[in-house]
Formats: C-alpha cells, structure tokens, sequence
C-alpha cells in the first residue's frame, strides 16, 4: 500500500508510472521539474533515480541528460547472484528456476535451432569423449581432479548453448546467472552409479537432430534428475563451509 512505502519507494514508484503514462517520451522531466511535481525534496529525488538507475531503467547521458531505457530482465539478478550473499533457500530456488526453464523450452529449441549451433554442440560433446576416457585410465588423483573440473566446465557449455538455441535474449542472459550456479558443483572425480544420468549429453543431441519436443522434455526431465537429487549435497558441502 501507498502509506507503506517511504518518500524514496514512492517517489520510484511515482517516476515509473510517469515512464509508463509517457511511453512516447524516452527523456525524463529536469530534476528541478520531478521534486517540484512529486513535491518532495530533491535529495529524494535524486536518490529514486539513483535506485532506477542501478536496476536498468533510465541512463544520464551526457548533453541529452536522464532517458528511457530497455531494462535487462536478468540484469539486477546477474549482480545478486555473484554477490555471494544469496542463502540456501534462494540457492534452491534459482536450481530449481533453472530445471524447469531447461525442461520447458523444449520447443522453443526446436524452432530456432541451427546448423552451426548443432555442430558447436557435436564438438562439445566429442571434447566430452575425450575427457571421459582420459578421466577411465587416469590413475593419478590430482590428473582425475583437474579432468573433473574440464568436465564440468563441458557440462556449463552444453546447457549455456541450449540457452543460446532457443534464441530469446532473456533466457540468453539466463546463461550468466546458470554459470554460476555451476560454480557450486563440486568436481565428481569418483562418480557414484547411483548419480549417473539416464540420459546423456549425447542422448539429448541425438533427440535434438531427430526427435520430438514431447520426447526431448522427458529426456531432458530424466537427465536433470542427477542434479536434482545432488543439489542438496552440494549446498549442503557450500553452506558447512561457511
């Protein structure tokens, strides 16, 4: 409600419906015209373009003063998620945000995919072949170690480029906010059977060159289910350490 908010929220909130009832307009009033139609005090003011500022809505420029701007859908979330400051709770959700985009977009992949983005993926998965044979004969712990993190590093790229399929620039800018979510996986050097996935990076190619949506989101449900069951142990391990 209106009473709840301090000068500053109300102030923001005044300035955006001003953008809203103005859309032709992509230049904001003087500072001197928004203290004296909002009646409140131009430090007040400036803190509430401050706030819109910082979240993407409106840039100073130089000799064209305050305008209008695209905001990124992602781009306050980009800078909350590498803060390091997000809890277990807000940690969970954004994994299980992430799961439903991938198993939802299905069609979407379909629609848009290319040629070039079909080979980018081949080449992914061919470096994956080869780091899973590499990771069977190594014997050495810190070879099997450094092998596990480029494996990882292989599992960012096959779901960044999935992103990158679908072709919506949202989700594009998703790709950020999934990378580091991967940075909390721990390196599997040892792989417990019970974590391999039922199906495979390969496996969702293979779907991808010749099969269906419908049969890509169950394949697609089915090989996130590793990472639905590790993600408790992997937040778990992030927040012991703390």
């Amino acid at each position: 409600m209106k009473e709840d908010l301090s000068l500053v929220e109300q102030a923001q909130q005044d300035i955006l419906n001003y953008i809203s009832n103005n859309s032709n307009c992509k230049k904001l009033p003087k500072e001197q015209e928004l203290v004296e139609e909002l009646c409140v005090s131009r430090v007040v003011v400036r803190e509430a373009l401050s706030r819109l500022r910082a979240m993407g809505f409106i840039e100073t420029k130089r000799k064209k003063g305050t305008v209008v701007v695209v905001p990124e859908v992602f781009g306050t979330m980009k800078a909350i998620v590498s803060s390091g400051l997000l809890d277990k709770d807000t940690l969970r959700d954004l994994y299980q945000l992430r799961i439903m985009l991938e198993i939802g977009m299905a069609d979407y992949l379909y629609q848009n995919k290319t040629n070039e983005q079909m080979e980018k993926m081949e080449s992914i998965i061919r470096d994956e072949y080869e780091l899973d044979t590499r990771m069977a004969s190594a014997t050495d712990d810190g070879e099997r170690y450094e092998i596990a993190k480029e494996l990882t590093d292989i599992d960012i790229r096959f779901h960044s480029l999935l992103f990158e399929m679908t072709g919506n620039k949202s989700l594009i800018d998703f790709q950020y906010i999934l990378r580091h979510l991967f940075t909390l996986y721990f390196p599997k050097v040892k792989r417990d059977p019970k974590e391999m996935n039922i199906v495979s990076h390969i496996g969702l190619f293979n779907l991808l060159r010749t099969g269906t949506p419908d049969a890509f989101r169950t394949a697609m449900r089915l090989h996130l289910n590793t990472q639905i069951v590790c993600q408790e142990l992997n937040l778990e391990r992030k927040f012991h350490q703390k």
